[in-house]
């Protein structure tokens, strides 16, 4: 997978950070390419490996990237890290971009069906749009010509179709944009 959206965990501990002596303070740790680890399980394996000396390590995960925040924390990650991890394997960046949008406007816990999740991004996430006359005309644009909605008037009347103003509209009811990604509400 290794695309610039490949989740990734600083994993340390907290006895090194906190500890006394020669490791006050110490950010001694690893970056962790999470994509190779099917379970939570697994990962915390390798970090126990990582860290086997220490007895008991307590992990402190101090920097991540490619993860959103409500999968994870200083002290924890979530059950459902893996499942969003399976999920992106062949998924393009932008919508990997997307699904965290969408990830960070829920609320994800433990009994959170990721399957049901997911089926409700695909109906909602609409795409990507950059266009020069701004996301929302770009994807009114498209819309518009996906719905027919211009069929429906007499041709020599199309020209003065306003779409900037029709894209108004979608996007006070319907719509909403997200760094140009388009979601239905």
């Amino acid at each position: 997978m290794k695309t610039s959206q490949t989740p990734q965990i600083y994993v340390g501990t907290y006895a090194k950070y906190n500890g006394s002596g020669h490791r006050n303070g110490s950010i001694a740790g690893e970056w962790v390419d999470l994509e190779i680890y099917d379970t939570k399980d697994s990962f915390f394996e390798y970090c126990k490996e990582l860290h086997c000396d220490e007895d008991d390590a307590e992990f402190m995960f101090q920097d991540y990237e490619n993860i959103p925040e409500k999968l994870i924390s200083e002290c924890s990650v979530s059950d459902k890290l893996f499942d969003y991890i399976e999920a992106i394997k062949d998924m393009e960046d932008e919508t990997i971009e997307a699904l965290g949008l969408f990830i960070g406007d829920k609320d994800i816990n433990k009994d959170t069906d990721f399957e049901e999740l997911m089926q409700e991004f695909s109906d909602e996430y609409q795409g990507y749009y950059d266009g020069s006359e701004g996301t929302e005309v770009e994807f009114a644009y498209k819309y518009i010509e996906e719905q027919g909605i211009l069929n429906e008037i007499p041709e020599h009347l199309q020209y003065y179709f306003d779409y900037k103003a029709y894209a108004n509209d979608l996007f006070i009811n319907d719509f909403v944009e997200h760094g140009g990604h388009v979601f239905r509400r």
